[in-house]
């Protein structure tokens, strides 16, 4: 979904009515509905009329009482983010992709992309300790590189000479000089778990430090669980996982996006977050990468046919939706040095696919 990039910026005032009037039925509506079901029933006589005006005025002002209204301060921070949201340009068509790559049999459970310092393209798969090095000009794995046991691994990136893989119960693996013949590994643990789900990896070169992704939440130090998207930082100069969150993101945090960016068909465009039995956060994470010209980081959502944009610090920009006939299950994700959006798709009954997608920048 792409939200309008011409919506005309309203008084503080005006934007708040807008926006409520397509979130809710106005109190005015009700009223009005309210006043004509009690004179209707009311009996046809002046007294029943006096009573009747009397009881849809108390009505009126009880519901205009009780009506949700923002502070000028919660109205003044919806415009700005309003304002931020239209700044930006998706770069992409993802209906378009540039070229489509069949992946061979062994990367038909593809589950993480990145790129090497020499620009080569590396793969791994949810069930082998090895990295792939596939060609994308002959179309074919040039080498294989071990790293590890069989596991469930579910994200792939590279500093320098070294290669970040993620397990799915939390584990960082840094590999260091992958390919340099005699590879050595180290084991990083941090307050991650197999309940988090820990679904993809990326390097932020503005920061020093590897991003790890939570399918599922996280656990705090006393024991809570907090079911949002959470972004944990693995810091390469101390070569530690912090305990703490360095990106995040709520439901409410989505709706309000979607309240601002199509305020008339939110609902239907994203039917997965409005559910009111949900029983978790339904962002469904597979795949993380960080821009390599802006530093936005984008999120693909492989259950939900979803991929979101967050800036630099943090803040929700943008979601674009997948086509579900096009792109079966998305799991990996990253850029090439100019811009190219690269993005792969596990296979399940065919093989899995490699998406490229050069950008367009100003």
């Amino acid at each position: 979904m792409r939200k309008p990039n011409d919506i005309q910026l309203k008084s503080d005032k005006k934007l708040a009515l807008h926006f409520e009037s397509a979130r809710r039925v106005s109190t005015d509506d009700f009223s009005r509905r309210s006043m004509f079901h009690l004179t209707a029933t009311c009996p046809a006589t002046r007294f029943g009329k006096v009573v009747s005006t009397v009881v849809c005025l108390f009505c009126l002002l009880f519901l205009t009482s009780c009506e949700e209204k923002m502070s000028p301060e919660e109205e003044r921070a919806r415009q700005e983010y309003s304002e931020l949201m239209n700044k930006f340009r998706f770069p992409y068509i993802l209906d378009k992709p540039t070229q489509v790559y069949k992946m061979p049999e062994v990367l038909r459970e593809i589950s993480g992309l990145g790129i090497t310092k020499t620009g080569e393209l590396g793969c791994i798969q949810d069930e082998q300790g090895v990295i792939f090095i596939y060609d994308t000009d002959q179309c074919e794995i040039n080498r294989r590189i071990g790293y590890g046991k069989n596991a469930d691994y579910e994200g792939v990136t590279f500093v320098g000479d070294d290669a970040f893989v993620l397990r799915t119960n939390g584990n960082i693996y840094r590999i260091l000089a992958f390919d340099g013949g005699q590879p050595v590994r180290q084991k990083h643990k941090s307050l991650l778990n197999r309940k988090n789900n820990t679904k993809g990896i990326t390097y932020e070169p503005g920061k020093n430090r590897v991003l790890a992704i939570c399918k599922d939440g996280y656990a705090t130090g006393d024991g809570n669980f907090i079911e949002q998207l959470a972004i944990f930082p693995y810091d390469i100069d101390s070569n530690t996982v912090a305990d703490s969150v360095a990106y995040s993101l709520n439901i409410d945090q989505v709706k309000l996006y979607a309240e601002l960016a199509n305020p008339e068909t939110y609902r239907e465009v994203f039917p997965m977050f409005y559910r009111s039995n949900l029983a978790s956060f339904p962002i469904y994470p597979s795949a993380i990468a960080v821009h390599p010209k802006t530093g936005d980081i984008y999120i693909a959502s492989g259950a939900g046919g979803l991929l979101f944009v967050l800036n630099s610090e943090g803040i929700l920009v943008h979601i674009e939706r997948l086509r579900e006939d096009a792109y079966l299950q998305i799991e990996g994700l990253t850029f090439r040095p100019n811009g190219t959006l690269l993005m792969a798709s596990e296979g399940k009954d065919k093989p899995g696919e490699l998406y490229e997608f050069e950008g367009i920048f100003d």
